[in-house]
């Protein structure tokens, strides 16, 4: 039998979302939504008919299981990839197994991640001959780890009881793809990620996530292999994510981090092989002095900057160049050394394998340094124990156009924040869909759009609280006067709320002003880790959570435990920034206005992602307040307020006070009863 066509997929998808259909047999509380019939249809036409669609389905659409359905039914092999690991598992673990029991159809699906989040038999049994741990603290979780290796199928990390997001010491036990044995490992048959990949193969459904698949995107463009093997359609979920990731892939980074990981991969090599004396200790000489010489280089960063990203000539600016400029020269002098150790040291393809490493990080090197080429964007970072050297793409349009749009057809885009000022043309722009200019010809890509109705009633659901004489952002003063609001309205909600910053610095102010004073449990986020975090708020009562950017999206609180979000204030990116600047810069080179082209949407996506956490549900009900006057007095606050959810807007806390006893204080008080 062949595949469907559009108006047979039409059909199908109609008898799953419909009256009486698959879903309302399976779901005892399932409501039909026509916002996501209409994107089912949407997604399942773009399958059969190879076209580009762009879909924004507001929260509650229940949009995985709107391009999940048509995915299945198409009969094709559809990659479905998610901004985060969280939402792949919960396709993967949660939406799949449903369809799974209520679709009429069987298919096969696989959960694929990167290679750093599967066990490496290799390195565990060295681990079991030579503990290496990376701190004190993760020695602990060493026997949790032994018995796990013992059941476990997958060998993906997320699977084992208890392990911390920062187990420092699973860097010992993974391996990325530069340090593989292949198959010359002797483990090759049991590799965890050779059978992920190889159920891939077989699979009809692939749930990957956004790095994932641009790096297999990468590679396959390098002509260096793949991850992911030969597929028909596509699905990017959490598709504002895409700019961010793509960046990192589509550009170079080098850092002492880099160096560390090489020098120890040669140290297992030459354990692993048997290699003449005279050349083993070559090898460990180069090594030895390539590390000093690293070391030498990047502590000149260190020491001359402070925790941040900077650009590149800034740093080098403050630093003494010529200095710095002969310890570069050394750095790729020591790799040159190292480099023909190696191949002189009977180490075989490990040997050949590790050459060309030291041969791309020397490249690497220069071209991140010499920062000549003008489509970068040239970053130094300094965080924690690590300095990274970065070239940035400042235009991802290009780069997207030849790596992906004109090279896959059938692909859906889609998230809860894709629209700004009502269409699409920022996100088509910024990911090459819209009409450029290349060599003088139009390159634009035909794209399909969806732009669903929200699901939610925000008119009743929700009210919007701008304080008007609240003083501007940069004024001293601010701080303290959002904290005297803060404390306002935790007394009218009683707590239950997000207190959501754009800054670590104004959460940890306005923290120490209102937490020693709250009658309700305070959590900052900071305290442990995120998970935590969340389950510590959704089980305490009347609690209250001060977080930064990582709690604006991907967390959901359902019910009462969630009434009140609070956001300090819009959240422009820092022009500060290096990439950011070259592509303010860069706008405004072109034509164009950087703050109404770039900034605004910028902020209005991110700020809409904010004011998402507070309705998850059609039961949900609370207040978003933006403590930002600049909404009421700037000629650009109109935009952000068409921009959100249509809930009715005040400007008084009082009003805050009056909507909230209408409309839930005697809800709570007859649920009390």
């Amino acid at each position: 039998m062949g595949r469907p066509g559009a108006k047979r997929i039409r059909s199908a998808i109609d008898q799953v979302f419909g009256p009486g259909g698959s879903l309302e047999a399976a779901l005892d509380h399932y409501e039909e939504r026509p916002q996501q019939l209409e994107m089912a249809h949407g997604v399942g036409r773009s399958f059969m008919e190879r076209r580009p669609l762009i879909v924004e389905a507001a929260t509650g659409t229940g949009k995985t299981l709107a391009y999940l359905v048509p995915a299945i039914l198409s009969g094709k092999k559809v990659v479905v990839s998610t901004g985060t690991k969280a939402l792949q598992e919960q396709l993967f673990f949660k939406d799949i197994p449903l369809l799974e029991r209520c679709l009429d159809k069987s298919f096969d699906a696989v959960l694929l991640k990167g290679r750093r989040n599967y066990l490496c038999l290799h390195r565990f049994q060295e681990m079991q001959r030579k503990k290496s741990f990376r701190s004190a603290s993760d020695v602990r979780h060493w026997p949790t780890i032994q018995r796990w290796v013992t059941s476990t199928e997958s060998g993906d990390r997320a699977d084992i009881p208890g392990l911390p997001d920062d187990y420092a010491t699973w860097s010992e036990l993974s391996v990325g793809s530069e340090s593989c044995l292949g198959s010359k490992c002797k483990y090759w048959e049991d590799c965890y990620v050779q059978q992920a990949r190889k159920k891939a193969r077989d699979a009809d459904v692939i749930v990957v996530n956004h790095h994932l698949f641009f790096a297999d995107l990468m590679l396959k463009d390098g002509g260096f292999g793949e991850i992911l093997p030969e597929y028909d359609a596509l699905v990017f979920d959490e598709a504002h994510h895409i700019e961010k990731v793509a960046t990192d892939y589509f550009g170079l980074q080098v850092s002492n981090y880099r160096f560390r990981d090489l020098s120890g991969d040669v140290d297992r090599a030459l354990e692993s092989e048997e290699v003449p004396a005279g050349s083993e200790q070559r090898i460990e000489v180069a090594s030895a002095d390539l590390m000093a010489r690293a070391a030498s280089y990047f502590d000149a960063f260190r020491d001359g900057m402070r925790p941040g990203r900077y650009g590149l000539d800034e740093v080098l600016g403050g630093l003494d160049e010529q200095a710095l400029g002969t310890r570069r020269v050394d750095l790729e002098k020591g790799l040159d050394q190292l480099a023909k150790a190696l191949r002189a040291g009977s180490l075989g393809e490990a040997g050949v394998r590790l050459a060309e490493r030291c041969a791309e990080l020397k490249n690497d090197l220069q071209a991140v340094t010499d920062g000549s080429d003008s489509r970068f964007a040239y970053v130094a970072e300094r965080r924690e124990g690590g300095v990274f050297l970065q070239a940035a793409p400042i235009d991802l349009a290009k780069e997207m156009r030849t790596r992906l749009l004109r090279t896959h057809d059938a692909m859906v885009f889609t998230s809860a924040t894709l629209a700004t000022g009502g269409d699409f043309s920022f996100f088509k722009n910024r990911l090459g869909m819209g009409e450029q200019k290349d060599g003088g010809a139009d390159q634009g890509i035909e794209v399909d759009e969806l732009l669903l109705a929200p699901v939610f009633n925000y008119e009743e659901q929700s009210l919007l609280y701008v304080p008007s004489k609240l003083p501007a952002p940069h004024d001293p003063d601010f701080c303290k006067n959002v904290a005297l609001i803060i404390d306002y309205l935790l007394k009218v909600t009683e707590g239950r709320a997000f207190l959501l910053f754009t800054s670590y610095r104004n959460m940890n102010d306005v923290y120490d002003r209102v937490a020693p004073e709250l009658d309700y449990p305070a959590f900052i986020q900071g305290e442990r880790s995120k998970r935590e975090l969340l389950d510590a708020f959704r089980q305490t009562d009347h609690s209250v959570l001060f977080a930064t950017a990582s709690f604006w999206e991907g967390v959901d609180v359902e019910g009462e435990a969630l009434s009140l979000v609070v956001i300090d204030k819009l959240p422009f990116a820092n022009p500060s920034d290096p990439l950011t600047r070259a592509r303010l810069d860069r706008a405004d080179e072109s034509g164009g206005n950087s703050f109404y082209d770039i900034s605004l949407p910028t902020a209005a996506i991110a700020l809409r992602q904010g004011f998402g956490r507070l309705i998850r549900s059609a039961n949900d009900r609370g207040v978003v307040a933006i403590l930002d006057s600049r909404i009421a007095h700037k000629r650009y606050g109109n935009y952000f307020l068409k921009s959100l959810p249509p809930a009715p807007v005040v400007w008084r806390a009082s009003q805050v006070k009056r909507w909230w006893q209408e409309k839930i204080g005697d809800r709570q008080e007859s649920a009390e009863l």
